[in-house]
């Protein structure tokens, strides 16, 4: 929670509903746990009860499940991939996926408005399904309204992304465990 005037915010990059298993089951032995939807609403409301913003990403074609298990509160941003991989008999592409997020930031009117979708291209070759690029990183921590000496938490750290943009944000960075931990 708030402390003072320190914000305390979770970035969540899980592996995506369905997903844990055929991408990550060679990585942790609970891959196969978020698998199940019931896995990924514990998370939404763990996360909801302990910090004053956070950033949820998963897939496109999950949202129609997850959003119901978050918060009125909650919005959608949209991250835009002008490059993506196209597979085979895949059409039309995935080149999008949402962000729902909440955050209790109040902007002042001289702040810049941040829009609620971000145009980054995919990364790759950088060791994990999925990783973010810099970029996107970035605009998570304004979609978020962060600012220097707040808090932030990657609950899922995977390739560390996360952490060297928000380190370079001068922030305080603060890893909850590795991937799937309590």
């Amino acid at each position: 929670m708030r402390i003072g005037s320190v914000m305390r915010a979770a970035f969540l990059d899980p592996p995506y509903l369905g997903c844990g298993e055929r991408y990550y089951g060679c990585l942790h032995e609970s891959a196969s746990d978020c698998d199940s939807i019931e896995w990924h609403a514990d998370l939404i409301g763990k996360t909801h009860a302990e910090y004053d913003g956070w950033a949820y990403c998963l897939s496109s074609v999950s949202m129609q499940k997850i959003l119901p298990l978050c918060p009125d509160c909650v919005r959608v941003a949209a991250w835009v991939k002008p490059w993506a991989v196209f597979r085979p008999n895949v059409n039309p592409a995935y080149c999008w996926e949402p962000v729902i997020f909440h955050t209790t930031a109040q902007r002042t009117r001289q702040e810049d408005t941040v829009r609620d979708w971000c145009a980054e291209n995919i990364t790759m070759k950088k060791g994990l399904v999925g990783a973010k690029p810099p970029g996107f990183c970035r605009w998570v921590i304004d979609l978020l309204g962060l600012r220097r000496g707040d808090e932030l938490v990657d609950v899922f750290p995977g390739t560390g992304v996360m952490g060297d943009v928000w380190d370079s944000f001068n922030g305080v960075y603060a890893v909850q465990g590795g991937l799937f931990d309590e």
